[in-house]
């Protein structure tokens, strides 16, 4: 059989310009023509990066960081960023010191919340939602009651302002800002009259920020907003802080406030956030957020955020790194399941000090309790049987702290019939951890270390031995080693 080709090539013919065609067509065509490659280049480089990106984000260290709600977990982040992305640390700077102004700015504004209502000495009923997760009193009565001066009046009316600096901050942090509810009951011990209390006041409100990219993305759209025209905004916030810093001094070291908050048993100074010590040096106009500030700060954010960090220490691998950080109540722990199947390691921490507190979501659960039960269930998992599982034993200077106060251990964890010192408390704590983890892990090796991760210098000595031993188990696993 003989073969004929036809010597008319069909895609010449589809591409040739159309007979008749005028100079003014010509150039329409050839610039529809120009910006149809233009486009398909621009495809093919956004295709190129995505694979890419891809591959790099299939190569990165992945790192899930577990615990309950204020066990630590965004503070151990921040040191690990602080100590291996310095570049990128040292770029978001100079955005957290809104973060640290609404964070001193909520403190003084419970200060004149409780003088307010000692002024007019009504129940617990009528004190702010925001206080309550703080307030650990009893009832009193009307001659157990502190009342403020007069002087104390007229602060409190020149402090005004800061509540509307309070409500502009929020706004200049993002639109998605919210007041979230949360239940918190707390055990408590008088330790004068060694009485056990309970506040069973159920509800109180704690701002937070919607971002799946945690405070990273929040810190970006500041730094946006102080370049734009939200900028006069902070400007004014700065300033109406900085005008009132003499009264907040004052108010803060007052004996009489002092011993209004200790009727109330408010512990501020315990608190997340807390900045009133600092005052002078956080409302100068040159003031500009250290590494502690920022490890301090409190910015709490709702759902699952996923941190990347491409990591500029000089004895850093080059590999990225990602963290995620998911929310430690008990409504969102099935959210953890998905994030097992693909990390390279798992760093739980467990807040020590959080034995004579109860759980937020369930009073009837003591918080350590709560998270040996957690613990376990991490420990025995099918899912993460190849992966490496670090425990930070975190809070230890709170721990110390209760401690030397007289807080009794055995008072809520019926079965430690030991001494009451630190040394003793620690190590028992850290068997029971250590047995926990064996009973499911034969043959592994128990990795633990006692934290306070707003202690940056010692976290970052704990991070540098917990990097190299994620590495190692890393490089083990790709069959390097």
């Amino acid at each position: 059989m003989i073969l004929t080709y036809d010597s008319v090539d069909p895609l010449s013919m589809a591409m040739a310009p159309p007979p008749n065609e005028t100079a003014i067509e010509r150039m329409a065509r050839e610039r529809l023509e120009l910006e149809a490659v233009q486009r398909s280049r621009r495809i093919d480089a956004e295709l190129k990066a995505a694979k890419a990106a891809m591959k790099k984000h299939k190569k990165a260290i992945k790192v899930l960081v577990l615990g309950q709600s204020l066990s630590g977990k965004s503070t151990t982040i921040k040191n690990f960023q602080m100590t291996y992305a310095a570049r990128s640390w040292s770029d978001e700077r100079a955005s957290w010191k809104a973060v640290v102004l609404l964070n001193l700015v909520r403190s003084v504004n419970a200060i004149v919340d409780v003088i307010s209502h000692e002024q007019g000495f009504n129940n617990e009923d009528t004190l702010d939602t925001s206080l309550r997760d703080l307030s650990r009193a009893p009832r009193r009565t009307a001659s157990e009651v502190t009342i403020p001066t007069e002087q104390h009046r007229s602060v409190v009316l020149r402090l005004a302002p800061l509540r509307q600096i309070e409500k502009d901050l929020k706004i200049f942090l993002g639109a998605g800002a919210s007041e979230i509810e949360v239940s918190q009951r707390f055990i408590t011990d008088d330790l004068q009259a060694n009485v056990h209390l309970e506040f069973n006041k159920p509800v109180f409100q704690e701002f937070c920020v919607r971002s799946t990219s945690g405070w990273k993305g929040i810190l970006d759209q500041v730094r946006v907003a102080q370049s734009g025209k939200d900028a006069q905004l902070h400007r004014v916030a700065c300033h109406v802080v900085a005008s009132c810093r003499e009264d907040i001094r004052w108010l803060w070291n007052d004996p009489v406030t002092q011993k209004m908050l200790r009727d109330r048993q408010l512990r501020l100074e315990d608190a997340p956030g807390f900045f009133l010590d600092d005052i002078d040096r956080i409302t100068a106009r040159e003031y500009q957020p250290s590494d502690q500030d920022i490890v301090r700060a409190r910015l709490r954010t709702t759902g699952v955020q996923e941190y990347h960090f491409t990591l500029d220490r000089a004895n850093a691998t080059d590999l990225d790194w990602i963290m995620y950080d998911v929310a430690g109540i008990r409504t969102s722990r099935a959210a953890w399941i998905p994030y097992f199947r693909e990390i390279t390691a798992l760093i739980f921490l467990a807040p020590l000090s959080a034995f004579n507190e109860r759980l937020a979501e369930d009073n009837r659960v003591n918080r350590l309790e709560d998270t040996f039960v957690l613990w376990k269930t991490i420990c025995s998992s099918r899912l993460l049987e190849d992966v490496q599982i670090i425990l930070f034993m975190n809070k230890t200077d709170l721990l110390r702290k209760k401690l030397e106060q007289g807080i009794r251990v055995k008072k809520y964890i019926p079965e430690f019939d030991k001494s009451n010192d630190y040394e003793t408390v620690s190590t028992w704590l850290r068997r029971v951890f250590k047995r926990i983890y064996l009973d499911h892990n034969v043959g592994k090796t128990f990795i633990s270390h006692f934290t306070s991760v707003i202690d940056t210098k010692a976290t970052a000595h704990t991070l540098e031995a917990v990097q190299a031993t994620i590495l190692r188990n890393d490089i083990t696993d790709a069959g390097l080693m």
